[in-house]
């Protein structure tokens, strides 16, 4: 199989993403990062990737920590679905620890190395907008760059005051500006977050037809949260049509997910670890025909 294309993933004729796809076991890509250093990598499963929105899952294995630092041209989350992480901004020191079920906020250009000082694997679904790299390389600038405890080169580190996290109530009105908005996340040293269950922003949507969002993020850049459907009612557990501005995709973590395109009427089945992508602008209704209630992770970027 040839090396995976950042933007252009799956392999789609022409490079255009303008249709829904299913993306199963069958049409992930796979890479590790860094691509050079085996024994400090992890393991990375891409899903989708095009020039508006990046959707995969990163795995780090127990005791392990992934190196160099990274950096990225996009914003980028990590959804924890399976063990803890502890991640660290290399320029200012701060270390993070985010436990299953939380969210890592990283903003773009913002400096992140991850640790797992667990007893078993880390397994995150991340997303990015726009782009993870600005060409189908990673950067290596930050290499040795830690700022640790006892680290070396000190004197060479600008100290940084803490970060003033105010926890708030937020409603509807907050979309496009949660837990802050862009500006004010990405000012210098671009400080990690962790959103905790009690921290993201539950929204109902639909009247007739009603299922949960909990945005963890959503500003200009890109919308990133859950999903959470029922089963139950009169007929199958139905969303109203929707459509967004931005590409859409949608991991499903349990249960089963189908997807109606209001136009073409093509239907998709989506199980457990598998993604529905739905470029912008297509309008589709999502079905649970199931008994089991359906728990997903979705990122749209950039309009919701």
């Amino acid at each position: 199989m040839a090396r995976i294309k950042f933007a252009n993933h799956p392999y789609i004729e022409g490079g255009k993403h303008d249709f829904p796809m299913r993306i199963g076991k069958e049409q992930v890509g796979y890479f590790t990062y860094p691509d050079f250093d085996i024994p400090t990598s992890d393991l990375n499963t891409l899903y989708v990737s095009t020039p508006n929105l990046t959707l995969g899952v990163f795995e780090l294995a127990a005791g392990s920590k992934f190196s160099p630092p990274d950096h990225h041209p996009g914003e980028e989350l990590y959804y924890i679905a399976e063990g803890d992480l502890t991640e660290v901004n290399p320029i200012s020191g701060q270390a993070v620890h985010v436990q299953q079920g939380e969210v890592l906020i990283i903003p773009r250009e913002g400096a992140h190395g991850g640790y797992n000082f667990g007893n078993k694997r880390m397994k995150a679904v991340f997303a990015l907008a726009p782009n993870m790299v600005a060409d189908q390389t990673f950067p290596t600038d930050l290499a040795g760059k830690w700022r640790v405890l006892k680290g070396k080169d000190e004197e060479s580190y600008k100290p940084y005051p803490p970060l003033e996290k105010k926890v708030v109530e937020g409603t509807i009105n907050d979309i496009g500006r949660w837990p802050v908005p862009g500006e004010e996340l990405r000012k210098d040293p671009k400080y990690l977050r962790c959103v905790t269950e009690k921290e993201k922003l539950n929204v109902i949507n639909g009247l007739e037809n009603p299922y949960l969002m909990k945005f963890a993020v959503s500003n200009d850049l890109i919308h990133f949260g859950e999903i959470v459907m029922p089963t139950g009612g009169v007929g199958c557990r139905v969303s109203d049509p929707e459509k967004h501005d931005g590409d859409t995709a949608i991991y499903v973590l349990e249960g089963k997910l189908s997807f109606i395109m209001m136009e073409s009427r093509e239907t998709f089945l989506i199980e457990k670890d598998e993604v529905m992508f739905i470029p912008a602008g297509v309008e589709y209704q999502m079905m649970n025909y199931h008994d089991e209630f359906v728990h997903a992770v979705f990122a749209i970027a950039p309009g919701l």
